[in-house]
């Protein structure tokens, strides 16, 4: 029935007629569709409290009658369920959206109750099955549905069927998804004009794109600070919190308010992209099967050319995220990756990117976990190098010890901390944590020594140096002070000749120090004074060219008077004097060696046991002591 049929009856005044005929409503179908949408007439132009009371009444009035015979409605039925039994996918899905976006557009009170009958499944299946085609079906039994509700649920229920019937008719594919999408995007946000690439595409690059410059998503001011906060493009340009202040016209705090807020409610926004169908296989060959789904330079652009967008790879993987975020999980801090870098945080790893891993993976890996143990590690100092098998070293972040898992997880660690390090395994697959501290001059002189191989030179040790690490040392002399300072590196004497302290260990004819230490540490080891014959022995495995008159030379020069020397060449150590039998060697005459050669001229002795004997007897010498007191007097019995 026509607005016109109505004004004839005089049913309605001449104002509500002409609100209805400026506003284009020309019949009571088109009256219920708006009255169902916008709950009142009041925002059409012109239209007073009186006028809208009269249009209301009008949907109410005509709402309930039916003009066909009963056999007319039972035929009615069975095209209507032959009609439903024979939509195809698409069309299905057209329907589904556009009863999901009408009952979206009820009130609370109606939604609830048409949600509650329903079970939740606003599926046109279930719909038509406990509603359109249900002979039991009664709006007023519906629970909760009150007397207010009823009208509108009326004509709720009046849209649908009408819409069903049109859809059905129509088998052009394009057409119908571009319908689908229509609704999905006016239902949600209310644009009233959609280009037909967003709606024909159903690319969820394309139409985030549309939703963000349309302000779809956030108001003017909001939409604002996203654009210049959050990495959306490519190559944007990085703004400081108070440059954004001062373009938005907005305090500094408020300004990271609303950021906060933005981010807040980013995910959730863009959800409404999970509405639609995008093969990402076929357009981008995105294997949405895979454990992990990489996002290059070469996928960014043909996501980019394809769509004729320019976003960045940050909120590309963002994008893919929400939409796949039933099977995948996203790794990587929303803050720390889609926000351009305002400041670090210090007790956790700060992320550069994203990544997109399967839901069962992330499960049995702590990624996070990971990252931040190989960040606190290259954060610290590192003196050495050191490296861990990764596999085993992997393991240590299983969340349920389910060790099968690694092959699968081992790929996807290592792509991240190559993306996030800068990290890759050797040829071995260990991770090597590699030094991080400035290489001290003590440690170039240890390297030198390592290749030279053998006690050197200052000067050769400076040669190396010089030839090999330019900037290591200034000058030769400096170079001195860095050997005294280290504890691995050894002297020997005065001569400027330097050695690795390991080698006295590994090495048989290495000692470091001077001959008056080589001496001490003998002397130390003794309970009595040694002759200088031993003492020469000795130190003649470290130093062989030095002699017996150097040795008692240099012991006796010493400043701390550390040493005793006993006639016939006997040394001992000062501090250990109570330690030693004095007496023995206070008595053993200067001229020992001139009695000595006496008795052998006169034929004393015929060996040298009778020498021994003789000087025990008189001077409590040992048979060790004799030898020694006739190799230095150069006597060979």
């Amino acid at each position: 029935m026509t607005i016109d049929d109505i004004y004839r009856k005089e049913e309605i005044s001449v104002r509500s007629y002409h609100v209805c005929k400026y506003n284009k409503i020309n019949s009571i179908k088109d009256l219920k569709e708006y009255y169902f949408k916008h709950k009142s007439f009041d925002k059409l132009r012109n239209c007073g409290r009186k006028s809208n009371e009269e249009l209301i009444e009008i949907c109410n009035k005509y709402q309930g009658e039916h003009f066909e015979n009963e056999q007319t409605v039972i035929k009615k039925e069975n095209l209507l369920k032959a009609i439903i039994s024979e939509l195809t996918r698409v069309q299905r899905e057209v329907i589904n959206s556009f009863i999901l976006v009408n009952t979206n557009s009820l009130s609370v009170r109606s939604k609830n109750a048409i949600t509650l009958h329903l079970n939740g499944n606003l599926k046109i299946k279930n719909f038509a099955q406990k509603i359109l085609l249900s002979e039991k079906f009664n709006v007023n039994n519906i629970k909760n549905v009150g007397a207010k509700c009823v009208p509108e649920l009326e004509i709720y229920f009046s849209i649908i069927k009408e819409f069903l019937i049109e859809v059905s008719q129509s088998n052009d594919e394009k057409h119908l998804i571009s319908l689908k999408n229509n609704f999905l995007i006016q239902g949600t946000f209310s644009i009233s004009k959609i280009p037909s690439n967003v709606l024909e595409s159903e690319s969820i690059f394309l139409l985030t794109d549309f939703l963000l410059n349309n302000n779809a998503l956030f108001d003017n001011i909001q939409i604002a600070i996203v654009k210049k906060a959050f990495k959306i493009y490519q190559n944007q340009k990085e703004l400081t919190l108070d440059d954004i202040a001062d373009e938005v016209k907005l305090t500094r705090e408020r300004v990271r308010q609303i950021r906060v807020t933005c981010l807040d409610e980013l995910f959730e926004k863009l959800s409404f992209i999970q509405n639609f169908n995008e093969d990402l296989f076929q357009k981008y060959n995105i294997d949405t099967n895979a454990e992990q789904i990489e996002i290059n330079q070469d996928l960014i652009d043909v996501i980019n050319i394809t769509n004729l967008t320019f976003f960045s790879r940050e909120f590309i993987t963002f994008i893919l995220y929400v939409y796949l975020s039933n099977r995948f999980s996203l790794i990587g801090f929303v803050e720390d990756v889609i926000q351009l870098k305002y400041f670090n945080t210090r007790n956790r790893h700060n992320w550069n990117n994203f990544f997109l891993i399967k839901k069962e993976i992330v499960k049995e890996i702590d990624f996070n976990a990971l990252v931040n143990d190989i960040d606190n590690r290259i954060s610290d100092k590192i003196v050495e190098s050191y490296s861990f098998n990764f596999k085993s070293y992997l393991s240590r972040f299983l969340i349920n010890d389910k060790i099968d898992v690694l092959n699968s997880a081992f790929p996807i660690a290592e792509n991240i901390i190559n993306e996030e390090f800068e990290m890759n395994l050797d040829l071995n697959e260990n991770i090597i944590f590699k030094r991080n501290t400035h290489k001290q001059v003590p440690e170039y002189i240890i390297e030198a020594l390592e290749n030279l191989n053998k006690p050197s030179k200052l000067s050769k040790i400076y040669e190396w140096i010089c030839i090999h690490y330019p900037e290591a040392t200034k000058s030769e002399e400096a170079l001195r002070g860095s050997c005294q300072r280290s504890n691995e590196i050894i002297y020997f004497g005065r001569s400027s000749t330097f050695g690795l302290k390991k080698w006295e260990n590994t090495r048989n004819d290495i000692k470091g120090g001077t001959i008056k230490d080589i001496v001490t540490e003998l002397l130390e080891n003794s309970n009595t004074p040694i002759h200088i014959t031993e003492i020469l022995e000795e130190v003649h495995k470290y130093r062989a060219k030095t002699n017996e008159r150097n040795i008692i030379t240099n012991l006796k020069l010493d400043p701390n008077k550390s040493f005793i020397i006993f006639n016939q060449k006997f040394i001992g150590l000062s501090n250990k004097v109570n330690d030693y039998d004095l007496i023995k060697y206070e008595k053993l005459p200067i001229q020992l060696g001139k009695i000595i050669k006496g008795k052998l001229k006169k034929n004393t002795f015929n060996d040298i046991n009778q020498m021994s004997n003789f000087l025990n007897k008189n001077y409590d010498l040992t048979l060790k002591e004799t030898k020694n007191i006739l190799t230095s007097l150069n006597i060979n019995l």
